[in-house]
């Protein structure tokens, strides 16, 4: 199991990075039915991809036992893609803002945005870094038990 929660760490940290590439790409397009294209990228991998790999992860870290810090960074992970999406949920209705038309105030808001993009990003390294670690250093056996009905062969003196 910790070997499947490694590959969705791996999974993640590239989706993370995928997701600033995305916004790059959405953003240097020449007109706005070219950044509507291009901004389906950046939607899918983060709403989709990048969530419930999130989500996924954190299930499988604790199957695995990873440890606590390791479960809620996924679980984190995952959280912040809620974030990411209510924040131009509830900073269009706070601010007035829409897609037609951004305010001053929506945009000091959704400017939040890639600040907790770039959380994401650092903390799906540290995901990775706990689960590489995971999966390199091998579970210790639980101690035995001595589960035999028969007497002692000690001899008394």
């Amino acid at each position: 199991m910790r070997k499947v929660l490694l590959a969705l760490a791996a999974i993640i940290l590239l989706s993370s990075l995928a997701q600033l590439y995305f916004a790059g790409y959405f953003h240097f397009q020449n007109s706005i039915e070219e950044q509507r294209d291009a901004g389906v990228y950046h939607i899918v991998n983060g709403q989709y991809v990048l969530r419930y790999a999130a989500l996924l992860a954190a299930i499988v870290a604790a199957i695995a036992r990873a440890g606590s810090r390791t479960i809620w960074l996924a679980a984190g992970i995952f959280l912040l893609t809620w974030v990411q999406l209510f924040i131009f949920i509830i900073g269009g209705m706070l601010t007035g803002s829409s897609e037609e038309f951004v305010t001053p105030a929506g945009s000091w808001v959704v400017s939040i945005h890639p600040l907790t993009g770039a959380l994401m990003i650092f903390m799906s390294y540290w995901l990775f870094r706990r689960a590489r670690a995971a999966a390199l250093n091998p579970q210790p056996l639980p101690p035995r038990a001595d589960t035999s009905d028969a007497p002692s062969s000690q001899a008394t003196a």
